[in-house]
């Protein structure tokens, strides 16, 4: 009876039921994408394809997670470019705004989405410049940002640099050594923080929905805008797909970060 009540006892349980209340939901969700009927009923009468069928079929939905596909992978190419130099000026370099480059650079992971969003609105109003892809290719790379700079930093401060002077000592230039050694070294690093840039964009929605358009309306938009006007059971085949991806590339992301 003592050992029910030890501290080592609840803790393990309270979080397993934290785990279950959290992800409870998002099992259901995935669950309900198979239900045979559009009225949800447990139990379920069995397990149908045909919400996925329909969502096949439906060019708004399709037209919805090519945007966030494409604007996922724009915003991580990018990211993952800037964030790979900014990451050497953060770690390799001395300068007088060092400082200040770094709280730029991780601010977006601080700021409010909504208030981000608000900001870049009024910014882009005020140079004309209008919404749509390019713009939100923008924002993403900004909320992306700093997830590569993180990942590419921490693998850049283990670094052995030795390797890099016996390269140079053998003859190799700066740029021979970069391409031959830096780069291959540290590029698992680079490619799991552009795959959590692609996961943060695939999700982004405070910002997003006041840059968005109707033709560049992505998942999250999307699946906000359907449960405001419609119930329908595609929603969670979308959904069900969302998940997947925002649990999936992380995954992968571990795998370079860890494994290589």
């Amino acid at each position: 009876m003592k050992s029910f009540f030890s501290g080592t006892f609840l803790l393990k349980w309270f979080t397993i039921a934290v785990y279950i209340f959290i992800f409870a939901p998002i099992l259901v969700v995935i669950l309900m994408s198979f239900h045979p009927n559009e009225i949800v009923s447990f139990p379920m009468p069995g397990f149908s394809l045909k919400w996925y069928e329909k969502f096949i079929s439906n060019y708004s939905l399709l037209r919805a997670l090519r945007v966030s596909l494409t604007l996922g992978l724009a915003s991580a190419l990018v990211s993952g470019v800037i964030g790979t130099l900014a990451a050497f000026a953060i770690v390799r370099s001395n300068f007088r705004i060092k400082a200040l480059l770094n709280a730029m650079t991780f601010a977006p992971m601080v700021i409010s989405g909504v208030v981000l969003g608000v900001a870049l609105l009024s910014f882009y109003d005020a140079l004309n410049f209008p919404r749509g892809f390019v713009g939100l290719v923008i924002a993403h790379t900004l909320f992306s940002l700093p997830y590569v700079v993180v990942v590419v930093s921490s693998r850049l401060a283990g670094f052995d640099r030795s390797i890099e002077e016996a390269a140079m000592n053998l003859g190799a230039n700066r740029w021979q050594t970069f391409k031959s050694i830096t780069l291959p070294l540290i590029s698992p690093g680079i490619i799991g923080g552009m795959l959590l840039a692609f996961t943060i964009s695939f999700d982004e929605f405070p910002a997003t929905q006041f840059l968005s358009t109707p033709s560049t309306a992505t998942v999250p938009i999307r699946i906000f805008s359907m449960i405001k006007t419609e119930l329908n059971p595609q929603i969670n085949v979308l959904a069900a797909i969302m998940i997947a991806v925002t649990i999936g590339v992380p995954m992968i992301a571990q795998y370079f970060l860890k494994n290589k």
